[in-house]
């Protein structure tokens, strides 16, 4: 027996004008029965697996240059992305002992407002960051999601992010990451989309499909940016 509590359900922006009225017309939905979803008592522990995978990534070298406030602020980052993509979007992982975990949104959430942030419990983690990361993380997303929304306008999946604990890279992890959302995604026929400022993880995406749209620097950093897409 099938429950309405084995799916969840997102709305496309995809709408049609009838007598002057933009109507949403399509409701897409992912079965929570195929995929390991990350429970809130594995929230703390989540966050700092995915800090540990992105601690020398680009962009967080960017935002904490100095190791020690990396250490001290970025898990708190990570859990603050996690609870409003357990919120807005799905966030799952490979099994109870949590050897990897991702966080997809549908296109019409993928840009995290401040105000999201806000109702998901982001006054505490605002305060620890400080308004110097804020606003470079702010200024940064601003500009990637304006080429996002730019070079994807139609309805798709938005990978944010998926992060492997270093003791389990290497050892096949990330298949049942993309796998378990590929499966439905396909029977969708949506495409996905991804962005990524680390050169080294190309290969690995091109390896699930994805191909390189369009190389940018973003401007004021010293960043580069690959947005890619699986059709």
């Amino acid at each position: 027996m099938i429950f309405l509590h084995d799916f969840k359900f997102f709305n496309t922006i995809i709408s049609i004008r009838h007598l002057g009225i933009n109507l949403s017309v399509q409701m897409v939905e992912i079965s929570l029965r195929n995929l390991t979803l990350l429970a809130k008592n594995q929230i703390k522990q989540a966050s700092h697996i995915i800090s540990e995978a992105f601690f020398n990534d680009p962009l967080m070298v960017f935002l904490f240059p100095r190791k020690e406030e990396r250490k001290s602020k970025l898990s708190s980052m990570m859990e603050l992305l996690i609870r409003i993509g357990m919120k807005y979007g799905i966030v799952h992982t490979t099994s109870a002992n949590l050897e990897g975990i991702a966080i997809w949104f549908p296109s019409n959430k993928a840009k995290i407002t401040p105000f999201m942030g806000l109702l998901n419990g982001g006054i505490p983690y605002f305060f620890k960051l400080g308004s110097k990361v804020i606003t470079k993380q702010n200024q940064f997303y601003k500009y990637i999601y304006s080429k996002h929304k730019k070079l994807m306008p139609s309805f798709h999946w938005y990978l944010s992010i998926i992060g492997i604990n270093p003791k389990y890279q290497g050892r096949r992890y990330s298949n049942i990451l993309f796998n378990s959302m590929f499966n439905q995604i396909d029977k969708q026929n949506l495409p996905c989309f991804l962005d990524t400022n680390n050169e080294k993880n190309l290969p690995i995406y091109k390896r699930f499909g994805f191909n390189i749209i369009e190389e940018y620097e973003i401007p004021d950093t010293n960043l580069v940016n690959w947005a890619m897409v699986r059709d």
